[in-house]
């Protein structure tokens, strides 16, 4: 006797259904990763204009603040966010387990 008499093979709509959803499923994370990739090389290639306007900008306002003989916000601003960068990323590197 066959083992396809004794259990109950499924019908091809339930098989049709079946490889439907799986290729349903593929193609839908296919296409998420297409789009995570599309927005990672669009920020990484618009990286150096986003420096090059910040630089501009920098010296905008140092420009301005020398004109005004006030001093510069983004100085200060900057500078509490780079050693705030430095602290959380030394924290990281303390807290890292190795696996040796």
């Amino acid at each position: 006797m066959h083992p396809y008499l004794i259990t109950a093979k499924p019908g091809w709509v339930r098989r049709t259904a079946a490889g439907v959803r799986v290729w349903t499923l593929r193609l839908l994370a296919l296409l998420v990763m297409a789009v995570l990739g599309a927005v990672v090389l669009t920020a990484r290639c618009a990286r150096p204009v986003v420096n090059y306007l910040a630089t501009r900008l920098i010296f905008l306002e140092l420009w301005a603040a020398q004109r005004l003989g006030r001093p510069p916000v983004s100085g200060f601003i900057g500078a509490g966010i780079t050693d705030e960068f430095v602290r959380e990323f030394h924290r990281a590197r303390q807290h890292a387990t190795t696996n040796a």
